[in-house]
This record gives structure tokens, C-alpha cells and sequence, in this order.
């Protein structure tokens, strides 16, 4: 058969090009039966009896493959000259065509060498994204091969930093290499073994792509001839690295259904076999909620203060001037606040100033305290302050009395009784007495 990978389709001989649509592996599948006894038929039954199909390693002749990440392409060469034809070859790298030239000595009579053969070399294909090129999105392989894969040196290899290089690698190639693949390919991974390569886990991350591990065989260079492994970066990227112990890891694509189902789960739109679809209910509220109460709308009180002086500066011998009383005009206050809140009880006017107050304080007043006497009126600042509002804290006075009536009812079943009006007197109560016992601690504290 020969494969011709000009542009952006596989044109076989009697068979149609491979299906583009990333995913379609069913529909792949069906066509790949037709082709593969269309072939049989024409062959007249050759494979059946071994001739025409040549093996090296682990790769047929017959087999569609594409190699990645090739340094100086001896190993697709092995593979060309073992089968006698590299026409169901497409050998890349990520070097481009001067790059890898100048890296490796033999790299450019191998390609030469590959091209007389039939097979396709192509430069600069990044596994991460070769999925995207023009001349590959179109087609599909039996076996995508990438030997020994390596994010660079950057560091000793048992390194945290270097591990996670590495397997954001693979897993790009793993994600890359599933939509170039046919269903019944298999995509490989020479690796070598140890402590610190064991811990890339591939097996995991190709899980992710529903990739199962089919096989997993030792790897020998011996089965191989021609093939040189070579580093591939740094000041010494055309000499041979050691390969130590070795295997190929060979993945296959799961079940479908097992894929979708979980698409499914990652995308959280699980359903249950036969169960109902629709969201759960909202379970029912712990607590069942307490008729509202209707409380009369916020009353608000402006309170405009006097103005005061600020003195910009203190001249000496100036002297103070008294002449009125503090405790009073507070006391008014206090009781207004208290008549628009519609709040009970004596007034605090009744009360009077606490007893036992020296004289000398009860006359200081915030309008004349440390105003100097026949002080000039350019020194002197007048600061008119905004009127404020307290519908604000009437609101959470309110708000916090409905909320402690609320949980007095929950948490003592004996005061479901007790009406809100009855609550508010009782809060009221307890109110003037710390008054009244605050007012007593004060006129103590003064005697």
C-alpha cells in the first residue's frame, strides 16, 4: 500500500481518506473493518500466510506509524530500511530542519535517506500540539511512538521542578496523540525505569484520556539497528545518554461508553441508571418560622447641636467662663429622645441632675469652655456640625427587641404565653432600673 502525505488527507489505494472529526471513533472503527478486508481481498490473502508484512521490534510493516520527538531520525531509518519502505512512515521533530543540523552529525544524510525511501519527514511538530497541524489533523496512525521524551535539562532528574516538567510533557502528548489515532491503534512510550522516572506515572496520566496500559515490554536497542539515542539539548546534545533498563509502554483507548460516562462525572451532570434526572428538592427549614410582626414605621429625630469654638491658638492669661449648667440641658435631651421613641415611664426631667456634684462643674458649658476673653474674631473658628439622625439606631433598637422576643420563644416553651407588648414592658422595666441604680452608683460615687 503507499500513503502519500502531501496535504491534509491519507490517500490509499481503493480506500477513502480517515475520518477528521476529532472524537469519532465508533464511525472510525466501522470504516477501518471495511478497509482492512478491502485490503485482505486485493492482497489475495498474503497476510494470512506472513509474506509482505516485515517486523522489527515491536512495528510491522503494514502498520501506519508516526514518530515524534526524533532527534537524528536513526530510528526511523531502522524502521525504513528493516521493511524496505518508508512509505507508511511520518517521522518528526521539534528541532527545526538548521536546527538539527547543526546539532547532529548524521542528521542530514539520514533524512536524505529516509526520503529516498518514501517516508514523510516533517520539522518543528510540537507533541503538545500536533494535533492542530496542517499536515497532520487530518490524518490517523496505527502506532504514535515517542521514545524516551525529555522537557530538557534543567536540573538533576530526581528534582520536584524537573518531575512536573516532565509530565506536563507526556500529558500533552497523550492528549495529542488520541485524536491521531485509530481506534483499535496504540500509542507507545519507551521510558526508562527508576526511582525518580517512576514517579512521572504515566499509567495515571494517561488514564485521564481514558488510555488503558495494553502491554508493557522491554525495551532493547539491540532490536534496533542503526538506532542512536541522543540527548538532543545542551553543549553535548550529540552524544548518546545511557539507557540503563528500559520498556515500552504500550496504551490503548478504553471502552467508549466508559469515556462518555466519565465526561460526564468530570462535567457534574451525573444521572442514575433509571433514577430521576431533575435536581433534589430543597430539604424543609429545621425551624418553622414565626409569624411576622408589625412594628410602627421609624420615627426620626434630627438633633441639631450648638456650634463651638475652635481657637487656633492659646494665648496666656485667659481665664474661663461659666454660665450655665450641664447637667440640665442633658437631661432634656435624654427625655426628648425618650418621648419620640414612645418609650414608658417617668420622665427623666423628674429625676434631676445627680446630687452631689461640685457647683464648679455643673456650670461648664460646651459653648464657652477655654474661650479667652476679648480675644480677636479672625482667631477664632466657628464650626457649624451637620444635624444627624438616629432612625438608624431606632431601627436596630427595634430589630434586635423582635429577634430576642423570636428566641425566647424557641428556647423556652413556657413563654409562648407571654405576648410582645407584655415582652416590651418587661425589657422597659428592667430598663429604669439600671437607670435608676446607675444614678444611685453616680451620686454615691460624688459624695
Amino acid at each position: 500500500m503507499g500513503v502519500e502525505a502531501k496535504g491534509a488527507a491519507v490517500a490509499m489505494e481503493g480506500v477513502p481518506p480517515a475520518i477528521a472529526v476529532e472524537g469519532g471513533y465508533e464511525a472510525a472503527a466501522e470504516e477501518d473493518e471495511e478497509v482492512e478486508e478491502a485490503a485482505d481481498a486485493e492482497e489475495g490473502g498474503e497476510d494470512d500466510d506472513g509474506e509482505g508484512e516485515k517486523w522489527l521490534g515491536q512495528y510491522s510493516s503494514t502498520q501506519s506509524i508516526l514518530l515524534v520527538g526524533e532527534g537524528n531520525f536513526s530510528f526511523a531509518l531502522a524502521l525504513a530500511t528493516a521493511f524496505g519502505s518508508g512509505a507508511n512512515l511520518v517521522a518528526t521533530s521539534l528541532d527545526t530542519d538548521e536546527a538539527l543540523r547543526s546539532k547532529y552529525n548524521r542528521a542530514e544524510s539520514n533524512i536524505m535517506s529516509l526520503k529516498r525511501l518514501g517516508a514523510t519527514v516533517l520539522h518543528g511538530i510540537d507533541v503538545e500540539r500536533m494535533k492542530f497541524h496542517a499536515d497532520l489533523k487530518n490524518r490517523r496512525f496505527d502506532r504514535i511512538v515517542y521514545n524516551f521524551p525529555h522537557a530538557g535539562f534543567k536540573g538533576k532528574e530526581y528534582e520536584v521542578h524537573m518531575i512536573k516538567l516532565h509530565k506536563k510533557l507526556v500529558n500533552g502528548y497523550f492528549r495529542n496523540a488520541c485524536c491521531l489515532l485509530r481506534p483499535c491503534g496504540e500509542i507507545h512510550v519507551s521510558h526508562k525505569t527508576g526511582a525518580s522516572y517512576e514517579k512521572w506515572n504515566l499509567e495515571g496520566i494517561a488514564a485521564k484520556f481514558s488510555l488503558i496500559l495494553a502491554e508493557k515490554v522491554g525495551f532493547q536497542k539491540a532490536d534496533y539497528p542503526g538506532y542512536n539515542q541522543k540527548k538532543g539539548d545542551g553543549p553535548m546534545c550529540d552524544k548518546p545518554f545511557k539507557l540503563g533498563t528500559c520498556c515500552t509502554f504500550k496504551f490503548k483507548i478504553g471502552d467508549l461508553k466508559k469515556r462518555k460516562k466519565w465526561n460526564r462525572r468530570k462535567a457534574g451532570s451525573i444521572s442514575s441508571i433509571g433514577g430521576n434526572t431533575s435536581p433534589p428538592s430543597r430539604p424543609p427549614p429545621l425551624v418553622q418560622a414565626l409569624p411576622r410582626l408589625d412594628f410602627p414605621p421609624p420615627v426620626t429625630l434630627v438633633l441639631t447641636p450648638q456650634p463651638h469654638v475652635d481657637v487656633q491658638r492659646q494665648p496666656p492669661g485667659f481665664a474661663l467662663n461659666f454660665s450655665s449648667t450641664l447637667g440640665a440641658p442633658y437631661f432634656h435631651q435624654l427625655a426628648s429622645v425618650r418621648s419620640v421613641l414612645s418609650i414608658p415611664g417617668p420622665s427623666l426631667n423628674a429625676l434631676g441632675p445627680p446630687a452631689g456634684i461640685p457647683s464648679l462643674m455643673s456650670r461648664i458649658t460646651s459653648t464657652t469652655v477655654l474661650t479667652p476673653q476679648g480675644h480677636p474674631w479672625y482667631e477664632q473658628r466657628i464650626i457649624a456640625e451637620p444635624p444627624r439622625t438616629i432612625d438608624y439606631f431606632a431601627r436596630e433598637h427595634q430589630g434586635s427587641l423582635q429577634r430576642e422576643y423570636e428566641m425566647l420563644r424557641l428556647l423556652m416553651p413556657g413563654a409562648t404565653s407571654l405576648s410582645y407588648s407584655a415582652f416590651l414592658e418587661l425589657r422597659h422595666r428592667e430598663s429604669v432600673q439600671r437607670q435608676e441604680r446607675l444614678c444611685r452608683m453616680i451620686a454615691n460615687s460624688c459624695q
